[in-house]
């Protein structure tokens, strides 16, 4: 009797184990882990009052994890002067979820940063886009401050193709 209930109890525990899990994105999601957006983002305005920042920069969008709406990413950004990684966490949602074809709202943060040079990471930036086909395309905007800072601008990321 006794191996019994041991048994049912290793049961339910794995059970309730496997409803903790992470929640892997539903089929035709175009956001799965290892997921590789290219593109560009814009910046413009002042950074600490002291003065302009670059314009542009090329950037990677790639998908390290996910578990339903919420997801975390690398992006990646770099000029021919500076380069870095921004750790994101956002949240992506159907915008009509009977239909999505109609494509996605996705936001995320930046909330932290990795492999910094000749520049200085700025966290805590809200960045709002629709994802449509193969296309990620939106606007970021510094929050409000006291220290001069009023950058923000825009971006666009296109689906890379996946790597043999």
């Amino acid at each position: 009797m006794k191996r019994t209930f041991k048994l049912v109890v290793v049961v339910v525990v794995l059970a309730a184990g496997a409803l903790v899990r992470a929640a892997p994105a539903k089929d035709g999601d175009p956001v799965l882990i290892g997921t590789v957006w290219k593109g560009k983002l814009t910046q413009k305005g002042e950074y600490k009052g002291a003065g302009g920042a670059p314009p542009e920069f090329h950037c990677e969008f790639t998908i390290t994890k996910r578990d339903g709406e919420k997801f975390e990413a690398d992006l990646f950004e770099k000029t021919d002067e500076l380069k870095l990684t921004y750790l994101v966490r956002g949240t992506i949602k159907p915008v009509d979820k009977d239909k999505p074809e109609k494509g996605y709202k996705i936001e995320w943060e930046s909330v932290g940063s990795k492999d910094v040079e000749n520049t200085e990471a700025i966290t805590k930036i809200p960045y709002i886009a629709t994802l449509q086909g193969k296309k990620i395309k939106g606007t970021w905007k510094h929050p409000l401050n006291d220290d001069g800072t009023t950058i923000e601008g825009a971006f666009e990321f296109d689906l890379a193709p996946k790597k043999d």
